[in-house]
């Protein structure tokens, strides 16, 4: 059996997100990122998020992603959780036009 890539482990969290279910993230940070009305635009979104997974790639396991976002300054784990919920709301607007 393979290892995902990078880009199937990007897909698969952004499929767990559209169904509420945020495994990389502490509910606590979900809450202080999300307070701020700061939007990102959706190419920001993209490469933001992009660049991160592609650093979290050389991590296996959970644990040690969630390990390497904890190590991530505090500002810069904001915008990508911001970032990550952009594009979460991107794609379901996409997927169901009825909601635009």
């Amino acid at each position: 059996m393979t290892q995902p890539t990078s880009k199937d482990e990007y897909q698969n969290y952004l499929e767990m997100g559209k169904y509420g279910h945020f495994p990389l993230f502490f509910e606590e940070w979900m809450s202080k990122s999300l307070e701020k009305p700061h939007s990102v635009p959706t190419r920001k979104a993209n490469h933001n998020v992009r660049q991160v997974f592609n650093l979290l790639s050389r991590h296996k396991t959970l644990d040690k992603k969630k390990t390497a976002l904890i190590s991530m300054d505090r500002l810069s784990r904001e915008e990508f959780i911001r970032s990550f919920f952009k594009i979460i709301e991107d794609d379901i607007l996409r997927e169901n036009n009825n909601l635009q």
